[in-house]
């Protein structure tokens, strides 16, 4: 099979792309980032062979291990427990002797798990996902150059060069109110843009559509939940969507929730194709669709296995994701249970590449909710009320009619007193609503059928 770089028609580029391009270089470099070295790297190790790969991972889990057994004192605990030396680690099956991490182990351990003289840039980073549990673990300029070169590498495979005008369809209102003059000029030199994804009301889907109009994106990235919504409401509204075509977009680009049959309604809608990608924060980027709809997994950065949810055993087909991931040096990230259904597959695919691939199989899927105002609300909205109140370790809103959302609300015990009010102020903000908000505080938020937490329960965001 010929091989071929899904991203060579934009290696000219025009001024505009080439000259954010440079500036996006710029300033991965000002923070200690050798992210389009990695690239470049990434690029290249795409097409090895598979034995190739192999000893590619092989080197860097030794790596991780020897670095994580000299400065990470739980894992080096960890290790002596299972009779394990870095000088052990002759093949990838040593993995099977560490143990699964959860996220109660990073919670209880992280400060003995990190490395803090790593390089620059080392900090706390927070996440409180789909999965709807708060996490706080430590990165670094290192890591985030790797999860951003996976990224960027991904985008190139659908035709998105960096430099190219990106529209991120996700920022809520309370972080573009903090965004300084510095930092939009640094997105308008990157060819960078945003529109809130997070509540849609008719105006803002006119206004959204406008701006797009006027900006000419080559690419929209953003979450499920605000295109399919956007779609919705430019359906109600009349506005059209495939203009958008026209005016230069190539791709969309999804995450963080399940894609699933809303692919089809997305490219109907706009009239291009629909490419999801599949991520963790505290994990990296896990996969990353191509051209031909194949989610290739990061096969150089990571280490993947299933098993199952219940028992632990090692599957073949399905089971709950267990990610290594190879480029988390300052915090190492070993057998690390995601909570995520998928089915791991090999690299057959006509686009070439040699890494393997991902399937998602459950969970992710996300609700609105929706206020007497005719505002949606994503539930993503909800993930930055967790990242902003201190101890807030679970939420999650039920909604049985228009007019009321209910809050369950998880805290852990050294919580501060206001909290539940600290919630329940944000809230009104991200909801802009008279709507009644009633809180209930409870020690554990049940998990759906499927298995996954849902930040919103609604019954009326499918009316």
């Amino acid at each position: 099979m010929q091989q071929t770089d899904p991203g060579r028609h934009a290696k000219g580029g025009d001024m505009n792309t080439r000259m954010a391009g440079l500036m996006f270089r710029i300033h991965e470099r000002l923070l200690g980032r050798d992210t389009f070295k990695i690239l470049g790297q990434l690029t290249r190790s795409q097409f090895l062979p598979r034995e190739r790969i192999e000893k590619i991972r092989l080197s860097r889990f030794k790596s991780l291990v020897a670095s994580a057994y000299e400065y990470c004192p739980y894992w080096r605990q960890v290790m002596n427990k299972v009779g394990l030396h870095p000088q052990d680690v002759r093949s990838l099956d040593a993995l099977k002797a560490f143990p699964l991490l959860t996220k109660e182990d990073i919670r209880r351990d992280r400060e003995r798990m990190v490395w803090f003289d790593e390089g620059r840039g080392v900090h706390i980073a927070k996440t409180t996902g789909s999965t709807n549990a708060r996490l706080d673990f430590y990165t670094s300029a290192s890591r985030e150059s790797h999860i951003t070169a996976a990224r960027m590498r991904g985008h190139r495979w659908v035709g998105v060069e960096p430099g190219d005008k990106e529209m991120y369809f996700w920022a809520a209102p309370l972080e573009l109110a903090v965004q300084d003059r510095i930092r939009q000029l640094r997105d308008w030199l990157r060819n960078d843009a945003f529109t809130n994804g997070l509540m849609i009301t008719p105006r803002l889907a006119r206004e959204c559509v406008e701006k797009w109009a006027a900006w000419r994106p080559r690419c929209v990235f953003g979450y499920v939940s605000s295109f399919t919504t956007l779609v919705r409401l430019a359906t109600q509204e009349k506005l059209d969507l495939t203009r958008f075509a026209d005016l230069g977009l190539k791709a969309i680009i999804t995450t963080s929730e399940l894609l699933g049959e809303s692919r089809k309604t997305i490219s109907d809608a706009f009239g291009v194709p629909v490419f999801d990608s599949y991520g963790l924060r505290e994990g990296g980027l896990i996969g990353h669709d191509c051209s031909h709809f194949t989610m290739h997994t990061n096969d150089e950065q990571l280490l993947l296995e299933t098993v199952d949810p219940h028992t632990l055993d090692p599957t073949d087909g399905e089971g709950e994701l267990v990610v290594t991931m190879l480029a988390s040096r300052v915090m190492p990230v070993i057998r690390y249970r995601t909570g995520d259904l998928v089915t791991l597959g090999g690299a057959s695919c006509p686009c070439g590449v040699s890494l393997g691939s991902i399937k998602m199989s459950g969970g992710r899927i996300m609700e609105c909710i929706v206020t007497s105002e005719g505002n949606w609300i994503s539930a993503v909205s909800l993930i930055y009320t967790c990242r902003a109140v201190p101890g807030l370790r679970q939420l999650q809103a039920r909604q049985d009619r228009i007019g009321e959302v209910k809050l369950l609300v998880a805290l852990e015990e050294d919580a501060p007193p206001d909290a539940m009010e600290r919630v329940a102020s944000l809230m009104r903000q991200r909801l802009d609503s008279k709507d009644s908000i009633l809180l209930e505080r409870v020690s554990e938020i049940p998990p759906a059928p499927s298995g996954k937490q849902m930040m919103v329960v609604s019954k009326v965001s499918h009316l």
